[in-house]
């Protein structure tokens, strides 16, 4: 089934990302097809851009027509269709590469491709190839979890992106700015990357030089005695309020197909279609389990019916290695028990789903609940203050089922030494933006005092 609808974010201009949703099977692909188109200029119906008249034809904010736009959904439909219909054929791998090559991103892959083969034929970097022996000894040494190998990937390709033939002496003072500079005004295809980001970077790029010197192979001084300044400004802090919390948990999902409606922030009604009724069941219950114990999502993944004792779970995260003790209360035992019978050849306690469908489920959940209050974040990226606006339902993933029992706990009176325990913090920097938060109900917390 292959169904195409808007995003209901638009952009600065007012076009919304027109997403296709494809499913069959085992197979589920669901991303955006390249263009997107003012709402008033969409029909819903037929899933297609209205065409429109000689006296005001249809585009979009960057000019390309309506015609232009429809021809793609169609050759997306057809193509999708096939591979349907074909046996054998069917997979999530096949049906991105269908689209890639109707939307021209597999060119452009094969043409990154053969950039990246003609670099390599080019000038060595030194400086690359330390980076990978750093990653061997660092990883091993720090135990780097999968993810955290995937972010110092992510930092070696801005090194290969900033110089191809980099070498260590290119790190004086005047190169460590021009690498910040990079970083601020020439990744992420032009656009820059936000404050936050560039300054996670250069952190790293400080531990990964200090290795360097530490070998002999970095001479120069400059990464001790450099100070540059980032401009970040605090990220919000998303999480759910109790009453949201307590209406997920208990939420009705509808069944499939049924088509809800719903508003926006801004008061304007649309509609939307429930999919993967079982998925969506799923996905508030892993998140809600959570968000009831402290969990992380690798811990709550991972957790087998062996680390259940008693009235308690008792694990050692992941993340961290913290061995921890905590204590069931009746929402996450019952969700516990709902899931008593699964068959599940790891022992694992609670079905899995991976964290990046689970962010989606969460996203469509949050918006069947109507969690649609706007949060603003405010940043810098290339020398330029940022405010971008919201609905809450677009911002949720798994992470914000941890805030949300912190965030909840705290307003309840728990002490934070207490809550550390729940959730493995070792110091209180750590916890300081969630006990603001809590501190902002701090008339109400007075009013216990009257009890």
């Amino acid at each position: 089934m292959t169904n195409f609808y808007l995003d209901t974010h638009p952009d600065k201009k007012g076009d919304c990302a027109i997403r296709v949703s494809f499913r069959a099977k085992s197979a589920r692909l669901l991303t955006s097809i390249g263009y997107g188109i003012h709402p008033d200029k969409w029909d819903a119906d037929k899933m297609q851009v209205r065409p429109g008249t000689e006296k005001s034809p249809a585009h979009n904010s960057k000019g390309i027509p309506a015609a232009t736009i429809n021809a793609r959904i169609a050759a997306i439909k057809a193509a999708f269709s096939t591979l349907e219909a074909t046996p054998g054929a069917l997979s999530v791998e096949a049906a991105r590469a269908q689209l890639d090559a109707i939307t021209g991103k597999a060119e452009k892959k094969a043409a990154a491709a053969r950039h990246n083969q003609g670099q390599e034929q080019g000038p060595k970097s030194e400086v690359l190839a330390y980076f990978q022996a750093f990653l061997r000894e660092e990883g091993r040494a720090q135990q780097w979890t999968t993810g955290t190998l995937q972010i110092w990937h992510a930092f070696g390709l801005h090194l290969k992106a900033y110089k191809p033939a980099l070498k260590f002496s290119d790190f004086d003072e005047k190169g460590l700015a021009k690498f910040i500079e990079h970083l601020r005004y020439k990744s992420n295809e032009g656009e820059g990357l936000k404050e936050n980001t560039a300054k996670k970077h250069y952190a790293n790029l400080k531990w990964f030089l200090n290795w360097a010197a530490r070998k002999g192979v970095y001479t120069e001084t400059a990464i001790k005695t450099f100070r540059p300044k980032f401009k970040v400004l605090a990220k919000p802090v998303i999480f759910l309020t109790r009453q949201e919390l307590l209406r997920l948990y208990s939420f009705e999902i509808p069944a499939n197909g049924t088509i809800v409606k719903l508003k926006t922030y801004g008061g304007k009604k649309y509609t939307k279609k429930v999919e993967d009724a079982g998925a969506l069941a799923k996905a508030r219950d892993l998140f809600c389990f959570c968000a009831f114990t402290s969990l992380r999502y690798s811990d709550m993944a991972a957790l087998k019916r062996t680390n259940i004792c008693g009235d308690a779970l008792e694990l050692t995260t992941k993340k961290t290695n913290d061995r921890l003790t905590i204590p069931l209360n009746n929402y996450s035992r019952a969700i516990l028990d709902k899931y008593k019978d699964l068959k599940d050849p790891a022992g694992r306690a609670l079905p899995v789903i991976t964290n990046q469908k689970m962010n989606g489920y969460l996203k469509d959940l949050c918006e069947l609940c109507g969690f649609n209050d706007p949060i603003t974040n405010t940043y810098y990226r290339a020398g330029n203050i940022t405010t971008e606006t919201a609905p809450k339902w677009s911002l949720i993933g798994t992470h914000a089922a941890r805030r949300t029992f912190i965030c909840y706990a705290l307003t309840k009176g728990i002490a934070p030494q207490i809550i550390m325990k729940f959730t493995g913090h070792s110091d209180y920097k750590s916890m300081k933006p969630y006990i603001d938060i809590a501190g902002t109900d701090a008339a109400a917390a007075m009013q216990l005092m009257n009890d």
